[in-house]
Formats: structure tokens, sequence, C-alpha cells
């Protein structure tokens, strides 16, 4: 399984894009505030399968099932979007950031899931 393949760059260079914008105060509506918030999940996702691929699995392709990824999500609803916001004046509660990480799941599911299964031999799914 491939760390840096199509789908996993894009996420980075988009991360690094926001964090210049938000560094030069260069305001792009949806995007500032929302495209992180969107690929986090396929992003935690691909890295997380990767590492499992190659230590557990001998870079046999792991694939989460869909299950966790619905858990990642929640989880990340809940800590950044309802616990942190208490804690740092850094982190807001918004609505639309959870909707983000769920259509993150979505769009890992009928793009970059395919994607890696493509190159797979062998799948191994729990």
């Amino acid at each position: 399984m491939k760390l840096f393949d199509t789908y996993f760059c894009f996420y980075i260079l988009s991360w690094i894009f926001i964090k210049l914008t938000r560094v030069y105060s260069i305001e792009i509506e949806y995007l500032n505030h929302y495209l992180t918030d969107f690929f986090a999940v396929p992003a935690m996702t691909h890295l997380g399968s990767c590492i499992i691929s190659r230590l557990k699995y001998n870079n046999q392709v792991y694939v989460y099932p869909t299950s966790y990824l619905v858990i990642t999500a929640f989880v990340l609803s809940i800590l950044l979007e309802f616990i942190m916001p208490k804690f740092s004046s850094n982190y807001t509660a918004d609505i639309m950031d959870v909707v983000c990480y769920f259509m993150g799941i979505v769009f890992y599911l009928k793009f970059h899931k395919p994607h890696v299964l493509e190159f797979k031999n062998k799948i191994i799914e729990y």
C-alpha cells in the first residue's frame, strides 16, 4: 500500500494551502472553514491503513471497515466540536464541521478506497 498516493498528496497539499491562507489572512470562505475538516477522516484513515498494512500485515492492503470510519468521525465530532471549545478559544463548535467529517467518509468510500483497492493483491478487512 502506497502512503503518498494521489489522494493523500492532495490532502496534504490542501492542508498546506489552507494553513498558508490563514497565515496570510486570505479569506476563502468555504475552503478556509471546511476543507480541512472534509479531508480529516480520509487522511487519517489512509495514514492508519498504511501503517497497519506495513506493521501488521506485511505490506498487504488493509482497509478499515466503514464502521471504523464512522467511529472516527463521531470521536472527532465529540472531541473537537464539543469538548475542546470548552477548554480553548482556538476551537469553536460548528455543526458544519461535523457534517464535513461525515461527508469525508462518503468521499473516502466513493473515491479513495476504490483507488487503493485497484492496486491490491489481497484485502484484509475486519
